[in-house]
């Protein structure tokens, strides 16, 4: 039983940008939202329902984000893998 040895690592600079964008990804839309849901809130002397409902749409508009970014990834990953067991 000959074991087969996993595909080499993925170049570390490659994980390093996956990553930082994904960080980016998660941070970005829940801070703009949460800043302009307290801005609409000031301004409308209604906090915190605008805000609540800027974390929400913040939220959703990442996990969309996030979904654009993980899944091509996954896919072209399993697609190597099996690219490399048909060798």
């Amino acid at each position: 039983m000959s074991q087969q040895q996993p595909p080499k690592a993925i170049k570390m600079g490659y994980v390093l940008a996956m990553g930082t964008e994904l960080g980016f990804l998660i941070a970005f839309p829940l801070v703009i939202c949460v800043v302009v849901g307290v801005m609409i809130d000031k301004k409308m002397n209604t906090f915190p329902w605008f805000m609540l409902t800027m974390i929400l749409l913040g939220i959703g508009l990442t996990v969309i984000d996030v979904y654009k970014v993980v899944i091509p990834f996954l896919e072209k990953r399993s697609g190597s893998k099996n690219l490399n067991n048909k060798k």
